[in-house]
């Protein structure tokens, strides 16, 4: 089969089927499985992951083409570990989605503004989603991240107070080799922790944070043009502004709340509201946050009943605390003893 090229219109109707493990070492729930050896099915799983205006894939031989792997969505950032046997030419990347790629096998080379980008097994490169570019691989394994570029936006904004313009990535490696290093270590975290854990990876305050944290390590790993800030002052910083951050957060402890919508609630920009939390609380909203998530657990721990399955772990990742030790510090400074003694009365 050379130089297969499906029909464009093709795309998959609910994602891809589920019916052998993987070889793509991941956990189970909520992994979803696949194996494919259809290569419409293949192309339109590519098209509708990776990119979407045209793929030619060709097999190495007679066996044909396979693909199988593991996928997640965490709230819209979709996570997946595959390995394909073919030969696969993309031209052009979604838009709506910044891929970040980890190869761990085989062949990948990114050609961007003509130049041709070949990535070392181990290496890792990002995918520009405001200009056509070629992926060439051949019989890779690899680990890619899907991070959708409204959230990418939504951070940068909120870090610069920018207007509406889009981040731009300017060049498909990361900035040094530490700070690959960094994605690839905020990689294994979210893997090893929170995805090998379907309490955690179910939970959306949880999920919530993980997004905006890998959101946070693309823009910091990779080189990016910055939403340019918009030139204006902090704004009114009454009292008023910052109980209604106040009063937002503590209406939505279950879940994640980014700076962005907690300054619109507050109604000021995002630079004004830690402005107003400095000025008048002493603190920033995120921690505010964490204190106030941290009161939540408390409580629970003190209504808690060992002999009925409650542990100072799963009530410290209810309220988002994933880092076990890091809690009991927590709690520890703040109520003078370790949770494990507050949940046994």
């Amino acid at each position: 089969m050379a130089g297969y090229r499906p029909p464009l219109s093709r795309r998959p109707a609910a994602g891809p089927a589920i019916d052998a493990d993987p070889e793509v070492r991941v956990q189970p729930p909520p992994w979803q499985r696949y194996t494919m050896t259809d290569p419409d099915e293949v192309c339109a799983f590519f098209r509708a992951t990776f990119a979407d205006i045209d793929i030619v894939l060709s097999a190495p031989g007679p066996a044909g083409v396979e693909l199988r792997g593991t996928g997640v969505t965490l709230g819209g950032v979709a996570v997946h570990g595959l390995r394909c046997s073919a030969h696969i030419r993309t031209d052009g990347v979604r838009e709506d989605l910044v891929n970040i790629v980890h190869l761990r096998r085989g062949r990948l080379a990114v050609t961007d503004r003509r130049t041709v980008d070949r990535v070392a097994v181990g290496g890792v490169v990002v995918l520009p989603v405001d200009r056509r570019v070629e992926v060439t691989c051949d019989a890779v394994e690899s680990f890619t991240v899907g991070i959708p570029t409204a959230l990418v936006d939504e951070v940068a904004r909120s870090r610069h107070d920018g207007g509406g313009r889009r981040v731009r990535f300017e060049g498909v490696r990361p900035v040094s080799a530490g700070l690959q290093r960094h994605w690839l270590g905020t990689l294994a975290y979210v893997r090893q922790v929170v995805l090998a854990d379907v309490d955690l990876a179910t939970n959306p305050l949880i999920v919530g944070q993980v997004r905006h944290l890998l959101a946070a390590a693309a823009l910091a790993d990779f080189p990016s043009t910055p939403v340019p800030p918009v030139q204006r002052g902090p704004g009114v910083v009454a009292p008023s502004v910052v109980r209604r951050a106040m009063d937002h957060v503590e209406a939505h402890l279950d879940r994640y709340v980014s700076l962005a919508e907690l300054a619109e609630a507050a109604g000021v920009s995002p630079r004004g509201l830690q402005y107003a939390f400095r000025r008048h609380q002493g603190t920033t909203p995120a921690r505010f946050a964490r204190r106030a998530r941290l009161d939540r657990a408390h409580r629970d721990l003190r209504d808690g009943d060992p002999t009925a399955g409650d542990t100072v772990a799963s009530i410290a990742a209810r309220w988002g605390f994933v880092d076990p030790k890091r809690f009991a510090t927590d709690y520890r400074a703040a109520y003078g003893q370790p949770p494990s003694r507050t949940l046994r009365g």
